[in-house]
């Protein structure tokens, strides 16, 4: 059995996270089809840090002028909700400690 989530439309399973108003959503990379979704209050918790960015579409990458905030979720939490808030979707890319 494989954990790997699967689009149910395209058959890709890479996937990118974004925050929409108050959800955090797996996509597909390829065609952008909701694969998952919880409350981003639930990823609150998360220990990693981030990158948040103005979502760039299925697939594309966010120039760095798109850039929100960067850090642990729960520290630029509120930079990320006061865009999404207002209908923006913001692309979370986890960034590698080193």
């Amino acid at each position: 059995m494989s954990d790997t989530l699967v689009c149910t439309s395209c058959g890709l399973d890479k996937t990118e996270s974004i925050v929409h108003g108050g959800s955090y959503i797996l996509r597909c990379a390829a065609c952008g089809k909701a694969i998952v979704a919880t409350s981003f209050m639930a990823m609150l918790d998360s220990e990693d840090d981030w990158a948040a960015f103005v979502d760039a579409g299925p697939g594309n990458v966010p120039q760095p002028e798109a850039l929100v905030a960067r850090g642990p979720l729960r520290e630029i939490s509120t930079a990320i909700k006061v865009s999404a808030r207002h209908g923006t979707q913001i692309r979370l890319i986890p960034e590698r400690r080193d």
